[in-house]
């Protein structure tokens, strides 16, 4: 997908689509008053507090402890040196609805690197897509890969940028794409779904949902994120904390 297609799709997510669309908007006009213009838009800071919610049977997503203690290793060296750490997380819908991720592929070796790069992390998702079955999709459950990265200090902070937002639109039409051209196994495209999900130094663990189906097309929130550990204990972790609105103007008062 190319990024202007991308980018038309998350402003009209975030105006015309959301039910908060007049609040993204005095953010959008607030930051491009600032110069925030060109290249530089990529920066404003978007909220996810804003977004509406996913569905309810979709909204708890565990996360095993491996996943969680590399998370925690990932924030780790952003708190300590500012550098965007990239990772993808590989997972499944279960019958209930829920989401269970199992894997994860990062590189923690970007360090001192403002923005972060997924390229050195794809092939992983690649083979993966490649040799997905059918079968397995019967089996386990809808398959969901989910592209995070974590955030240092800055001007987007504990915020996921308008850039990210973007991500996650081209993102899901990259991977039924890619599903459609290089899987031999007969999968259907369709049965395959993506997330976005941030690691911001208040400590979140903010995960969202851009649903690309015409009627429903928006940006959603998760509010239940859990760690299910090896002895089956349940978990919760901190998710679209208030503490995360960091969105401040240059009269230090949030926007609301």
């Amino acid at each position: 997908m190319e990024r202007k297609v991308a980018d038309d799709i998350t402003i009209e997510c975030l105006f015309e689509k959301n039910p908060n669309g007049n609040f993204y908007s005095q953010v959008f006009e607030e930051y491009l008053e600032k110069g925030f213009i060109g290249d530089a838009m990529y920066n404003i800071p978007v909220s996810p507090l804003k977004f509406p919610n996913v569905n309810n049977n979709n909204d708890n997503v565990y996360i095993s402890e491996e996943i969680y203690n590399e998370l925690a290793t990932i924030q780790d060296i952003t708190q300590r040196t500012n550098s965007e750490i990239p990772y993808f997380m590989i997972g499944w819908e279960k019958i209930d609805g829920s989401i269970v991720f199992e894997t994860i592929f990062s590189d923690k070796s970007q360090i001192n690197q403002i923005e972060c790069d997924h390229n050195t992390i794809t092939q992983y998702i690649a083979n993966f897509l490649q040799e997905l079955r059918p079968e397995d999709i019967q089996t386990i459950g809808k398959p969901i890969i989910c592209k995070g990265h974590s955030h240092g200090k800055s001007n987007v902070s504990d915020n996921f940028s308008y850039g990210d937002l973007g991500g996650y639109v081209t993102l899901k039409d990259d991977i039924r794409n890619f599903v459609r051209d290089y899987n031999k196994n007969g999968v259907n495209p369709n049965n395959i779904d993506t997330t976005g999900m941030l690691l911001n130094p208040c400590g979140d663990f903010n995960m969202v949902y851009y649903d690309d189906r015409e009627e429903i097309r928006g940006f959603y929130k998760f509010n239940n994120i859990q760690i299910r550990t090896k002895e089956g204990k349940i978990i919760p972790l901190p998710t679209m904390s208030e503490d995360g609105n960091y969105l401040k103007q240059s009269n230090n008062k949030q926007l609301s």
